[in-house]
């Protein structure tokens, strides 16, 4: 993983886990968007999206202490998915986050970071 991509995993991490964290209380779509525009400036979403291995890793969004294992590789794959997902099934993001899947990914990362 490259410095770059470290740093901004660290800020994505400190600008969004308060956020994100699991339960029914409101998160703004305009955090919600910014955190995807965020994703897509970093570089963490990949540019090509293999749909079969979404289904094949989507049973980590199951349960978010799946993804305590998950490769960088994995959590992109998340990311990608759900972000395009998002265009069409508005509120999936928010969802999500309110089952613990974004927290768990960018906890993952954060954790991958400092290993």
């Amino acid at each position: 993983m490259s410095d770059i991509m470290s740093l901004q995993i660290s800020a994505l991490y400190a600008q969004y886990a308060q956020h994100f964290t699991q339960g029914e209380h409101l998160v703004c779509s305009s955090k919600l968007h910014a955190f995807t525009e965020q994703l897509h400036e970093s570089g963490l979403l990949l540019e090509c999206l293999d749909w079969n291995d979404w289904y094949q890793n989507s049973h980590l969004i199951d349960r978010p202490e799946y993804i305590g294992d998950a490769s960088l590789q994995e959590c992109q794959l998340l990311l990608t998915a759900m972000t395009r997902l998002e265009r069409f099934s508005v509120g999936l993001l928010d969802n999500m986050r309110r089952q613990g899947v974004l927290l768990a990914i960018l906890e993952r990362l954060n954790q991958m970071i400092h290993n």
